[in-house]
């Protein structure tokens, strides 16, 4: 097992925003969380990834309680997150954004291969390589977030909302390279609105609502659950 949570409990101050739930994701495996907004997701992945604090309960990386350990260290552990909004910096190069990704590497031969790998996965980053990441559009930008987490070479990838806001022809491709990311090697935890996509691609699923998990199983199992269908798929 890669990561655990265990009884986790985080607040806003008086709001309980995930109310003590707990699941697991394998090795090599696409774990996806569904819900709708305010369910708690992204609180849940920020809380992995050390940028909230639980108030209680555990996150177990690879056998090693990483609970509201500092951000930095949970990254040198292997965790990366892609956040919501992707969250580039602005102020650099596409490429200085990309370099940063491999800032904890000290691989050059395996930094240049994955540079190369981002370059041909995705032809407009490299076609822009030395403009500011300002100068992109959205659908760029998250390009830009996923291949800057691809350079990282993160055991766990864990994306928030990947295909926000993106054009439907952009989303398939950023699902495409999730996908391609798995089959490299990478586990992911994805939490996505797209509920039919998420379950599409993962292994395994779980329904958040209200801070909870009320549902939970083989994705392809949920595809078909009449309560995920109504809420979550249009049907």
């Amino acid at each position: 097992m890669m990561l655990e949570v265990k009884d986790l409990h985080v607040t806003y101050g008086a709001i309980r925003a995930v109310k003590g739930i707990d699941f697991y994701v394998n090795e090599g495996e696409i774990v996806t969380l569904i819900g709708s907004n305010g369910a708690g997701k992204t609180t849940t992945l920020r809380t992995i990834s050390g940028l909230e604090k639980a108030v209680s309960g555990n996150i177990i990386f690879k056998g090693i309680d990483i609970t509201n350990k500092p951000p930095h260290q949970i990254v040198g552990m292997g965790i990366t997150h892609v956040p919501e909004g992707r969250r580039i910096f602005t102020n650099l190069t596409v490429m200085d954004n990309l370099k940063m990704g491999a800032n904890l590497r000290k691989d050059a031969a395996g930094i240049k291969k994955d540079m190369d790998e981002v370059f041909d996965r995705f032809p407009r980053l490299k076609e822009r390589s030395g403009q500011s990441a300002l100068t992109l559009s959205g659908g760029e930008q998250q390009m830009l977030a996923v291949g800057r987490a691809m350079m990282s070479r993160g055991e766990l990838v864990v994306l928030d909302e990947p295909s926000m806001g993106l054009a439907p022809m952009i989303v398939d491709e950023i699902f495409r390279v999730i996908q391609k990311l798995n089959e490299g090697g990478a586990t992911i935890l994805l939490v996505e609105q797209n509920a039919y996509m998420a379950l599409n691609l993962a292994c395994r699923a779980y329904v958040l609502e209200t801070g909870n998990i009320t549902i939970h199983g083989a994705a392809k199992d949920l595809l078909r659950d009449p309560r995920v269908k109504q809420a979550y798929l249009g049907s």
